[in-house]
């Protein structure tokens, strides 16, 4: 009865804190929102059709025309095709306005076929010990000019450039085909030569890595809503510190002491409530990414096949941030220093565990930091379940982290609130 009275009296204090109900769920339902429309954006700028790319024409031949199918068919790219100069073009790149800017000059397919006939010539002529030198009408070197935007990153910057040299190299291939064909029909009039075919010989295929045939495919949606989920989870502790801070200031910690029984009873009370709350965030987060963000146009959250794992998960991270948020509250000696020191603790802990940024863009160092973060044990654990269906002999070493740091806060608390009792 004692618990189940001090569960109550919880409850009741949690209610009348309007403030902290609205940190506790309306701050991660927006971040949620925020972040996944800031990413999934940022994602689809990458992926679908939406890198400008300014296209300058001067050849108007077949590497230039060639060229731009490729382009276009690449479905990577938003094509605006301008006559300018090379300084205007600079320009309007320079200006944000286009990512990249092609510029083909005058006579380039010219020039390439000429190139790739005499490539050819000169190769036929070997096997006869003809070494005459070929002449070229024009003796200048082939360039094509691309100017990226200066904000662009070098690792992006090498990409485009190797994908452009790469369709390049195709249209030299095809160039050097029909230089050798017409060389053959030279040398074999009668001879009727078969199309040249140019179907890759090698196809490349691409798929996600699962070792659980897993059929998720990650996004903005898979990745934030776990994450901004255990952030709110451990943002708890503020509420519930100053909560017991109030007590301590208006008396009613004092009233508890001198009731029979353990003040682990009023302990265990705090902790039960504040750890069903949690769950209840969960719940409204993974709510959040399945009916909410499909409406904003986002992909459907999928919580894979496994959800009492998921439960196990939450209730890990749920206690864990509750004895946490204990711990703040026993040692906090006023409101300030629990919401200062509760809420610059969780962000660090968040920013090196991986929820601000992936830990696999993070430099070693952080990499090796981010370990100790319990945010990141968590975030871990529901990456390996939302997406690579893990089962619970992957992941059971990270949930045994949150139970061991619950553990160990839960009893710091009570052994702080023990020894200030002698005091």
């Amino acid at each position: 009865m004692k618990l189940i009275y001090s569960i109550y009296k919880e409850y009741k204090v949690l209610t009348r804190d309007r403030a902290g109900l609205a940190i506790t769920f309306i701050m991660p339902t927006v971040l949620i929102l925020i972040m996944t429309l800031i990413q999934d954006s940022t994602f689809k700028s990458v992926n679908e059709s939406s890198v400008p790319l300014l296209f300058v024409d001067r050849d108007h031949d077949s590497l230039s025309q060639t060229l731009e199918k490729y382009i276009n068919s690449s479905k990577f790219f938003a094509i605006t095709k301008k006559q300018l100069s090379n300084e205007e073009v600079k320009k309007e790149v320079a200006q944000g306005h286009f990512l990249i800017g092609i510029v083909i000059p005058e006579n380039t397919s010219k020039k390439l076929r000429e190139r790739s006939t005499a490539r050819i010539t000169k190769l036929l002529n070997s096997f006869s010990g003809d070494s005459t030198e070929i002449v070229f009408s024009d003796t200048s070197k082939i360039h094509l000019h691309l100017f990226f935007d200066p904000v662009t990153k070098q690792s992006f910057k090498t990409t485009i450039g190797s994908a452009i040299e790469r369709i390049i190299s195709q249209i030299e291939m095809q160039g050097m085909i029909v230089a050798l064909n017409t060389k053959m029909k030279e040398s074999f009039p009668e001879a009727k030569p078969s199309a040249p075919e140019n179907a890759p010989l090698v196809n490349v295929t691409e798929e996600y890595a699962s070792y659980n045939n897993s059929s998720i495919i990650p996004n903005a949606v898979q990745h934030n809503v776990p994450a901004w989920t255990l952030f709110a989870m451990f943002f708890i502790c503020i509420p519930l510190a100053g909560n017991i801070i109030k007590e301590r200031q208006d008396g009613s910690a004092f009233r508890l002491l001198t009731m029979p029984g353990s003040y682990f009873i009023v302990m265990l009370g705090k902790l039960l409530t504040y750890t069903v709350v949690s769950l209840v965030q969960f719940i409204l987060m993974l709510c959040v990414g399945i009916f909410i963000l499909p409406l904003l146009g986002m992909p459907q959250l999928n919580i894979g096949d496994n959800l009492p794992l998921l439960f196990l998960i939450a209730l890990s991270a749920g206690l864990a941030a509750t004895g946490f948020g204990l711990l703040v509250g026993t040692i906090a000696t006023s409101h300030d220093q629990a919401s200062l020191f509760g809420s610059v603790f969780i962000i660090i802990l968040a920013a090196i565990g991986g929820v601000w940024v992936p830990t696999f863009v993070m430099p070693d160092i952080m990499k090796t930091i981010s370990v100790i973060s319990p945010l990141n044990w968590g975030l871990e654990s529901f990456y390996a379940v939302f997406i690579r269906n893990s089962t619970i002999k992957e992941i059971w070493p990270e949930i045994l982290k949150l139970w061991v740091f619950f553990i160990a806060t839960l009893s710091g608390a009570y052994l702080y609130q023990k020894y200030k009792r002698l005091q």
